[in-house]
């Protein structure tokens, strides 16, 4: 995964500069029919994997006789799930994979970190990698072939603490979310480190769960004041960013990118009284978002990412 020199469009990485946001649903999306497809996601205390299909709405489910699951992360290329989970409540979580379908979970950490387990896994592309993060100043990554982990630095940003991470579909880039959840960093990822380049979003109240929709762009859930979160869009060269999603909807931290870039399944309530939580659907189709599973569950830590049709 070693960076290539030279890219044109870190030149235009100096400042990035916000435009006043407008509720749109179409950003950086393509003009095309989307081919639906089928969303794994779990509820943090059901102890079951779900699955359902965003065309017929048929849900499936797959015990696995947790206590505690979340996390979920997919990978088309190996077709293997990341996950956190634990089964029972009284012990410390772990990270585990799974080849999707199928029942066998491996058990990939061990207190490998200072600060606990890993969490909030993500593959690089090619499917060899996981990554991971612990709150801590580097990140971990556990090598598939070698069945090791390491840990890899962040080169750039001082008292770093972090949170999530995401890689576009290139593999050459990276969005980190530092510890205050204040912006993302970019960085360049090499085999050896991230190099940051630069740090956006910073005047947000929070962001959180970027996903990349191609080299220049990302999707995440933030915040610019108090309140509701929403879903947003920023194009890391140009600065250009543009709100998805608005009120009453009021969006989790928990979202996931289709495999062809067309739609975005996120955790969100509907604007009731009594905040009711479910998966919901963008799509550039109808511009408008669409509720997926109903909303009779309560918990909000719902965790979507998407698999093979």
């Amino acid at each position: 995964m070693e960076a290539t020199p030279g890219r044109s469009w870190k030149a235009c990485l100096m400042a990035v500069w916000l435009i006043a946001p407008a509720v749109h649903a179409g950003a950086s999306w393509a003009a095309q029919e989307s081919r639906g497809g089928r969303i794994i996601y779990a509820s943090e205390f059901d102890g079951r994997l779900l699955v359902v299909d965003t065309e017929t709405r048929v849900v499936e489910t797959h015990p696995l006789r947790f206590a505690k699951v979340g996390d979920l992360a997919y990978n088309q290329t190996s077709h293997t799930l990341a996950l956190v989970g634990t089964r029972t409540q009284d012990r410390q979580q772990s990270l585990y994979l799974l080849r999707w379908p199928g029942q066998d979970l491996q058990l990939i950490s061990r207190g490998t970190s200072t600060h606990g387990s890993p969490y909030r896994p993500a593959f690089d592309p090619s499917g060899e990698y996981v990554y991971a993060v612990d709150y801590g100043p580097n990140i971990f990554r556990y090598a598939r072939t070698k069945k090791k982990w390491e840990e890899i630095p962040v080169d750039g940003p001082t008292d770093f603490h972090a949170q999530g991470l995401a890689f576009s579909p290139s593999g050459h880039f990276a969005a980190l979310s530092p510890g205050d959840f204040k912006g993302f960093v970019i960085a360049d990822v090499r085999s050896d480190q991230f190099r940051a380049l630069h740090t956006v979003l910073s005047d947000f109240e929070g962001c959180i769960s970027p996903h990349w929709i191609d080299d220049n762009t990302i999707v995440f859930a933030g915040r610019q004041r108090p309140g509701l979160q929403f879903l947003w869009e920023l194009n890391v060269t140009t600065g250009e960013l543009r709100q998805l999603t608005g009120p009453p909807i009021g969006a989790r931290d928990f979202l996931s990118v289709s495999p062809d870039g067309q739609m975005v399944a996120f955790t969100a309530t509907g604007g009731k009284l009594r905040a009711e939580w479910a998966i919901w659907l963008l799509s550039p189709n109808t511009r408008e978002p669409s509720r997926l599973t109903p909303e009779n569950i309560r918990d909000s830590f719902l965790f979507p990412t998407w698999i093979e049709k």
